[in-house]
Formats: structure tokens, sequence, C-alpha cells
């Protein structure tokens, strides 16, 4: 086995990854905000019914979610090209779009096509591809799709200076395509053996000639309370990292200019990116259900520092940073979490099921809080709530570490038709 090419594609991989991510999934759930306010005031909408987009997005990730677990294995490069494409392809169509309804359909397609681009796939393909540094290689591809919205987000709002929204959100969805097809035709590969390789990390003394799969079996793991737990704490933790998108409301209801809260969402994205490996590495090194209880820690202490923020922006900078975390444990976390407690076995299929619990409680996460907000007046309910929901959080993970360990593992062969890959290749 030729071991640099072997490693060299793994952390293509991980680059190819992270192109994908950003060009389907934080170009169209969070650097598309920038786009809300001028299509509103051009479509006669108000901004809370534009962005019913973002509702529906979660919706169709949910809708589709029951169909990826089984058809990964078995969906070609160019199968996920396509998924990347759909996604690129209506957000151009909505540059034409003369009602906020297309706004709400276009929201429900992209969903559904980044079913099959986002949290699932990535997690799935990075799993294959590492036996070891696995949390940080997920961590690192999330990081790299950050850097490129960090980027993108500034350049929307510049080419809106210079040309109209509609024109700026056409080339917007071209360098979304540009992106990630290309990632997905070219970078991407679901796993080391369908190419003749093996995992980075890989010990053939330990692990002999024959490439095993250990875990528990779907069937199994989803009548189990472990699945629930994972299920509850993927659940929960997507209803409090929405907070993110509420900083400029916190900002308006402690007296901070407007551009203090559009800064402490930047501020969260700058953390995104350094948190994301650095959170796959402590998840590597110390396991992923105590890096995740400890990581959840950071998060209460966020709460409690934007609680004490009113009239400090400094302070409030440095809460909303440290509250990314939150989005950071939604990607890395309850990823690494569901592979330490089912194994890699059937970790698609178990960790799709998963999933689909938690972007349907996305799509009422940002209603819970502007509710709490509205109904009291305060966002000290708001963070009161954060605090108490990571509480539940951690709780659960624990739980389903406890859970797990009772779960029967069956270690057998990769499928043999790769396996006689395998032996071409060799």
């Amino acid at each position: 086995m030729d071991t640099k090419k072997n490693n060299r594609h793994a952390w293509l991989n991980v680059l190819g990854c992270g192109m994908l991510i950003a060009g389907s999934v934080t170009f169209y759930t969070v650097v598309i905000g920038n786009f809300f306010v001028p299509a509103s005031e051009a479509l006669g909408s108000d901004y809370a019914s534009i962005s019913l987009y973002s509702t529906l997005v979660y919706i169709g990730i949910a809708c589709g979610l029951p169909f990826v677990g089984n058809w990964l294995p078995k969906i070609p490069p160019a199968g996920i090209a396509a998924f990347a494409a759909l996604q690129s392809a209506v957000i151009a169509v909505l540059s034409f779009s003369q009602s906020v309804v297309w706004w709400w359909i276009g929201g429900f397609l992209v969903g559904v096509g980044m079913a099959f681009t986002s949290i699932v796939f990535i997690s799935t393909v990075l799993t294959n591809w590492f036996s070891k540094k696995t949390g940080f290689a997920i961590g690192l591809a999330w990081a790299l799709a950050s850097v490129a919205s960090a980027i993108m987000s500034p350049v929307t709002v510049s080419l809106m200076e210079v040309m109209d929204w509609r024109t700026s959100l056409l080339v917007f969805a071209i360098v979304g395509a540009a992106l990630a097809v290309p990632a997905a035709l070219l970078l991407v590969s679901y796993s080391p053996e369908k190419k003749g390789m093996k995992p980075y990390g890989y010990d053939p003394e330990a692990s002999g000639e024959v490439v095993l799969e250990s875990g528990v079996p779907a069937k199994r793991a989803v009548r189990s309370v472990a699945f629930a737990l994972v299920a509850l704490a993927l659940a929960l933790t997507q209803i409090v990292s929405v907070i993110n998108a509420y900083f400029p409301m916190y900002a308006e209801s402690v007296g901070f200019a407007p551009t203090v809260g559009a800064f402490m969402i930047s501020v969260a994205l700058m953390f995104d990116i350094a948190l994301n490996p650095i959170i796959g590495m402590t998840i590597d090194k110390f396991g992923a259900i105590k890096a995740f209880v400890g990581w959840a820690c950071v998060g209460i202490a966020s709460m409690l520092i934007l609680m004490a923020s009113a009239g400090n922006q400094i302070v409030a900078y440095l809460g909303a940073g440290l509250g990314d975390t939150l989005y950071v444990l939604l990607g890395v976390g309850i990823a690494s979490v569901a592979s330490t407690v089912f194994g890699t076995k059937d970790y698609g299929k178990i960790f799709a099921y998963i999933t689909i619990f938690g972007f349907a409680a996305g799509s009422v996460g940002g209603f819970i809080i502007a509710s709490l907000y509205e109904g009291t007046g305060s966002f000290e309910a708001v963070f009161i709530f954060c605090i108490v929901t990571i509480l539940v959080i951690m709780a659960a993970v624990i739980g389903a570490g406890i859970s797990g360990k009772k779960l029967l593992h069956v270690t057998e062969e990769a499928d043999p038709a790769v396996e006689e890959g395998l032996a071409a290749a060799r």
C-alpha cells in the first residue's frame, strides 16, 4: 500500500468536503441571509415571511434524510454533484422570482438536496476515510467551509452595492456551484475501499489484510435507548444553536447600535473557523462523550457572559464567539458521539435517522427563541432557556454513552465486492 498516496487522498477528501459544505450548506443557510432584506422589499413582503425560507430548508432536509442512509453507499459522485447542482440551480431561479412563495418552494427544494450534501454525508465520508484524527478531519472540513463563507458574505454585500440584488444572487449561485459540484465529482469519495485504498491511520499489523467494520446493526440501534438519547441531544442542540442568528435582535434589545449585532455574528463566524478543528482535536484526544460535555460547559458560560454583557460591547462579542461552540457541537460533536455510541458498521443509516429529528426541531428553534423574547420583553429568558436546555443535552449525551456500552457490537468484513476491488488493486 502506498501510504503517502493513501493519506493524500484522505486529506483531499477533507478539502472536498469543505468545498461541498461551503457551496451548499453554509452558503444557502447562512450567507443567503444577506439577500433577505432587499428581496423582501422588492417582492413587497415582510422580513418574517421571506425568512420562512430557512424554516422550509430544515423541513426539506428532514424530508430527504429518510432516504439518505440507504442511498448514500450506492450514489456515485455524479449523483452527489447533481444534488449540489440542484441547490445552486434553485437559488439561481430565485433571482428571477416575483413572489415570496417561490422562496418558500425554493427553500424546501434546497433542503431536500442539502439532505444529501450536509452533515450525514460529510460525517459518513470522513468517518470512512479516517480511522485516526476523525474528529479533527470533520472539524477541519467545517472550518474550511466557514472560511469560504466568511469571505463570501462581505462579497455578496459588495456585489449588491454595484449591481442589483437579483444579479448578485445569480452570481452567488454560480460561485456556490463552482465550489460544490467539482468537489463532489473530483475530490470526495464515499469510502477508501471503493478506490482500493485504506483509511488514514490504518494499521495493517493491527487490522490484518481484511477490512473490518464494527458497530451496532441499524435495526437494533434505532430501537435502543441510546438512539433516543442521541436524537434528543441533536434536536435540542439544533434548537439552541440558532441563537447566533438572533444576535442583532439581542443587540437592539439592550440598546447597542445595529452594527454591534451584525459584528456579533461575524465574531461567531471567526470563532467557528478556529473552534471546529480545536473541538475535533479534543474529541480525538479525550473521546467524544467527555469532549462534548466539556465544550457544552463552554456553551453555558457563553450564555452567562451574554446575560452580563448589556452595556459592554467587548463582553457581548466574547459571549457571541464562545456561543458558537453550540453550532460546532451540532456538527462534529454530535457526529462523533453517534460514531462512539454505535460504531461504524451502519453509521450512515443510523446517523441519517438521528438527524431527521434534529432538523425537524431546527425548524421551530427560531420560533421558540423569538416567542420567549416577545413574551417576556427580554433576552434573559432566552439565555436561561438555553442554559437549561444545554444541561439536558449534556445529560442525554452522558446517558447515550452509558447505554451504548450495553449494545451488542457486530464485527464483520466489508462488502465482498469491495474486497475484490482491493485485491485487483493490489
